[in-house]
């Protein structure tokens, strides 16, 4: 990612849903697994991440699907 590009993370604790929105635009595919759904826009670009049913509680377990996904796009998550 470039350094002018931001991430925005939200959480929406009603729903359990935690979100990541990489770049402004419409999102035109998905992919799901498990609880993960990645959107993409047309051209191939990950435009947002949200995990559903993620609590803060839960996160050890969610961690290694988030570590994962940094991994693929190439961000840096701590590792504790």
């Amino acid at each position: 990612m470039k350094k002018k590009d931001n991430i925005k993370i939200s959480y929406d604790k009603e729903s359990e849903v935690l979100s990541m929105d990489f770049i402004r635009s419409k999102s035109s595919d998905s992919d799901i697994n498990g609880n993960v759904v990645i959107d993409y826009d047309k051209k191939g670009r990950i435009v947002r991440l949200n995990i559903y049913g993620f609590s803060f509680d839960d996160f050890k377990e969610n961690r290694e699907i988030v570590q994962d996904f940094a991994r693929r796009v190439k961000i840096s998550v701590p590792a504790r």
